[in-house]
């Protein structure tokens, strides 16, 4: 009985901490200065869009395309690649032929071939080294966006105290069901997890959508400094504020395409965002159990259920109600069917959860690295 109550308690504070954590994401998804909607960036300079690319992301045309009509900004991107033959090359010059006058630049650079290396990060070398703005916002292959959505993340920058700003974002056009669990996973763990973070004062970036100037990015060592580190995002923020410098989550929302998936390659992924948290901090990443409170319920009815029988109903209603709040503040656009699968995206995120504590090797577009603290990339994997 005493076990049973023990996990009961558990379950109970997991379901108060993500129901908080629903609530600080609408509160923080509020239109208000100087993110509210219709307020254009007064950024006068030119902002160099770094965008790495590499194979055929679901959607790559349209979300290329989103690019060629940004509103409210002085821009170029720039699309780096590692080889010219790289597929999704070809899917961006079709765009550059049917939009001519956007502002897009192709560069190769195979970066360095010495040593263990972030492949993403030797995309943004090449790229920076051709890039002619003040600001560098980057941006991953798979980030589709509304025409003001820079301008709106950029307003950030127009204080000088600001040096990174980075967007909160959701999965966008899930078919099948690993597609499903991967939005599941950025809507009820990654956004509010970021928003709780920013509401703490505490730097947490995603790279998927961030800026950084140009002056800014020098004072802590270029992209070069993060080379050999897995995650240059987090990096770069935690760098920033080491320099003297804030770290900003703006409020708008840009959507990770992710329409075919199979759970195994879902679950790969949680699993590496999981291992690059360990590697960061073993405690607060150990205490992230209690973000997933369903399982600790489940236990709880079956060590005592003549006072826990219901719980596990109790919390999968919480949990479905606390995601139907976050689909609808950050529109995410997910149907009540999908949002259903939250019992099997929680058991699928309590093994996930686990499997840092035994493996600190990581696959990344077929790169295989171990990575040590603060997701330092020790050497190739055999």
């Amino acid at each position: 009985m005493m076990a049973g109550l023990v996990f009961g308690l558990l379950a109970a504070i997991g379901t108060i901490l993500t129901t908080v954590q629903a609530l600080l994401t609408h509160r923080f998804r509020r239109p208000r200065d100087p993110f509210g909607p219709g307020l254009p960036s007064r950024q006068a300079g030119l902002v160099s869009i770094l965008k790495p690319v590499c194979g055929l992301d679901d959607g790559l045309e349209e979300n290329l395309v989103s690019f060629t009509r940004l509103a409210g900004l002085r821009y170029e991107v720039i699309l780096s690649a590692e080889e010219w033959d790289d597929p999704a090359l070809e899917v961006a010059r079709r765009v550059m032929l049917a939009h001519p006058f956007a502002p897009f630049r192709i560069v190769v650079d195979a970066g360095s071939r010495h040593g263990v290396v972030n492949r993403k990060v030797e995309r943004l070398i090449a790229a920076a080294r051709v890039a002619k703005g003040e600001v560098f916002f980057i941006s991953d292959s798979n980030v589709r966006v509304e025409p003001d959505d820079f301008a709106r993340t950029l307003q950030a920058l127009e204080d000088p105290r600001v040096g990174c700003v980075s967007s909160l974002f959701t999965g966008a056009g899930a078919r099948s069901f690993g597609a499903v669990i991967e939005s599941l996973h950025l809507l009820a763990f990654v956004a509010p997890g970021a928003v709780l973070a920013a509401t703490a004062g505490v730097p947490c970036v995603v790279g998927k959508s961030m800026a950084i100037p140009r002056r800014v990015l020098d004072a802590i060592g270029g992209f070069e400094r993060f080379r050999r580190v897995l995650a240059e995002d987090q990096a770069i923020g935690n760098a920033v504020r080491e320099a003297g410098f804030e770290v900003v989550l703006a409020p708008v929302v840009v959507r990770n395409v992710v329409v075919e998936r199979t759970v195994r390659r879902a679950v790969d992924r949680q699993v590496r965002w999981n291992k690059i948290r360990y590697s960061f901090s073993h405690p607060l990443y150990a205490a992230e159990l209690l973000l997933n409170p369903l399982p600790f319920a489940i236990v709880a009815a079956v060590l005592a259920p003549s006072a826990f029988a219901f719980l596990p109903l109790i919390v999968f209603a919480a949990r479905w109600l606390q995601m139907i709040s976050l689909n609808r503040a950050l529109h995410a656009g997910l149907t009540w069917r999908q949002l259903a699968a939250v019992p099997v995206f929680d058991a699928l995120m309590l093994y996930a959860w686990y499997v840092p504590f035994f493996s600190n090797t990581v696959t990344w577009r077929g790169y295989r690295a171990r990575i040590g603290r603060n997701t330092e990339m020790i050497e190739r994997a055999a």
